[in-house]
């Protein structure tokens, strides 16, 4: 009786180990630094897909946080939170937003360099194009770096958020607003001043 007890705690352990948290540190990060961002769900999806084309599946997260502030800022209906076609592209969901920017710099000739060497600067200078590019790529570093560098205790029983299409409302806040210091990813994101999502009524091309 005992050697089967052992036998299930070590298949337990094991199974533990060999669970892949990656999803857990992306779920972790967005409702640390971003709690009401439309891409919390998405783990699962965007690891899925950073596998299929063999990408960091860390750089779709930073490039959303830098190009929308993880999608909280992009034009309406248009899931476009990576900012293709400088924010003037349309994409039928998260989803296919998803899989679409993967696939572009795993796949398009633009991209070659960088996923010959893995330098960051390799990415941005086509994926961004115009300078300066050094307060993008501290942005890019910055959520890079806080994904893997969340410690695995935070991600043990972590409550994954459940998969939606539709925006989180955040909660309604009551009493005086205090000011708070500029710190961490406000400091770094949202390097266009202009957010596409206030540029006006723009014409969006529906990518398929």
């Amino acid at each position: 009786m005992i050697y089967r007890i052992l036998i299930v705690l070590l298949l337990t352990a094991t199974l533990a180990q060999a669970r892949d948290l990656r999803p857990d540190r992306i779920e972790r990060f967005l409702e640390r630094y971003c709690p009401t961002s439309p891409l919390r769900g998405y783990g699962q999806e965007i690891v899925k897909q950073s596998d299929r084309y063999k990408l960091d599946y860390r750089l779709y997260v930073a490039l959303a946080g830098a190009e929308s502030t993880w999608g909280k800022h992009c034009p309406k209906r248009s899931s476009n939170f990576t900012g293709i076609s400088n924010g003037g592209a349309r994409f039928r969901s998260i989803k296919h937003n998803i899989e679409f920017t993967i696939a572009t710099i795993a796949e398009k000739k633009w991209y070659r360099k960088f996923r010959k060497t893995k330098n960051l600067m390799d990415l941005i200078v086509v994926y961004k194009a115009v300078p300066p590019f050094d307060r993008y790529q501290r942005s890019l570093n910055f959520t890079m770096d806080m994904i893997a560098g969340l410690p695995e205790s935070e991600l043990t029983g972590h409550k994954v958020a459940v998969l939606t299409e539709t925006k989180v409302k955040p909660k309604p806040r009551t009493g005086v607003k205090k000011a708070r210091p500029v710190t961490g990813p406000d400091r770094l994101i949202a390097w266009n001043y202009v957010p596409y999502a206030k540029l006006g009524v723009r014409k969006l091309t529906t990518y398929r």
